[in-house]
């Protein structure tokens, strides 16, 4: 792995985290009083459409506020920000290299009758617990667009304590608990990107939320679900023997995105993630520098920059063409007009790069 792809794989981690290789972070109601001088029939009808009127209003706010965890915790400030950071790389004898450069993170706040409306129907609520030596796993909900970019919500307790660590440290060499992977359903050997990120207001001894935010490799077949699979981390016992218990994410129905093009390159923009497919037959790596969405208000989402970023997980297909981001940030991808793009790319065996600077509409 080359240093602009490393510094792609820990650009969310916490600075806290770089030295550790675990992934395991009312509307008032007015109107105005009548004098009832109408008949006793249309009385009625008044009363049984106010009736009616106020079924609605309270069918509509337990639709905005049932998934509200879910929101708060993938895209909103259950998980913290990050300020940006420098890490100084040595060599054996502890002399600075180079330095590495870490962007800073925004959290923000979620609208959530926003995000029920733009995929409310699209989460699925899991539910599926397993157990495993004292541990409880449970998959809350999971959301996914519709070339396999998304996130899941986990729970996990244990009487005994879980034994995670919420500055995600394992000092004096101790071995996380346990350890977890993404898989499509039925297919061992294409694990997706993961990374997760424990919630620090549900947090205790004995139980723990987290967010698993996840990306493929390749598109996630339409009608495949996924497994999550789990195995106890245990010092004394070879790594096929130690216990193990996996739960199954259902296909499901998954978000739709948009298609923006340019330059030989297609983006497709869910309000979870971002895929970016580069047409260059000649292209060994494509590397993204900064990309930027802007919408039809003016307003602007940075995903990737110098001093921002906003994504979570991001992975690339083995040909290294095809990219996949994972958005921390709901996105309202039926708003975006333009996706600014500078990126660069090798031609194999070339030691120079050619770069790419456009917009995608």
């Amino acid at each position: 792995m080359n240093r602009e792809l490393l510094s792609k794989a820990l650009c969310e981690i916490d600075e806290r985290f770089i030295d550790e290789a675990y992934r395991p972070v009312p509307e008032s109601a007015s109107g105005s009083s009548e004098r009832i001088v109408h008949m006793k029939k249309k009385r009625i009808i008044t009363l049984a459409l106010a009736a009616v009127l106020i079924l609605a209003l309270g069918a509509t706010a337990y639709a905005i506020g049932v998934h509200s965890g879910f929101f708060t915790s993938v895209f909103g400030t259950g998980l913290k920000g990050r300020n940006a950071f420098d890490v100084e790389i040595t060599d054996d004898s502890g002399n600075t290299v180079t330095t590495e450069h870490y962007p800073a993170i925004e959290r923000v706040e979620v609208d959530e009758e926003l995000a029920e409306t733009l995929t409310g129907d699209y989460i699925a609520a899991v539910g599926q617990s397993v157990e495993l030596e004292g541990y409880t796993f449970t998959i809350r909900e999971a959301l996914l667009d519709e070339n396999g970019i998304g996130a899941l919500t986990v729970h996990i307790s244990n009487p005994k304590g879980h034994g995670l660590l919420l500055s995600g440290l394992y000092e004096n060499g101790e071995m996380p608990p346990f350890g977890w992977n993404v898989y499509p359903q039925g297919d061992e050997i294409h694990m997706l990107d993961m990374r997760d990120y424990i919630l620090p207001d549900a947090f205790s001894d004995t139980d723990a939320d987290l967010v698993l935010y996840i990306t493929p490799f390749t598109p996630l077949p339409a009608q495949t679900g996924l497994s999550l699979r789990i195995v106890l981390n245990k010092a004394d016992v070879d790594f096929p023997d130690r216990p193990r218990a996996e739960m199954l994410i259902p296909a499901q129905e998954k978000l739709p995105s948009r298609e923006l093009t340019g330059e030989g390159i297609t983006a497709k923009i869910s309000p979870v993630g971002l895929t970016l497919c580069y047409d260059i037959p000649s292209a060994q790596e494509v590397i993204d520098d900064s990309m930027e969405l802007v919408f039809s208000d003016g307003s602007t989402y940075t995903i990737k920059g110098d001093d921002l970023v906003n994504f979570s997980v991001a992975s690339r297909s083995p040909d290294q063409r095809t990219l996949y981001y994972c958005f921390n940030r709901l996105c309202d991808a039926e708003k975006v007009t333009e996706l600014h793009i500078q990126s660069h790319w090798y031609a194999a065996g070339a030691s120079e790069h050619q770069t790419i600077d456009t917009v995608l509409r």
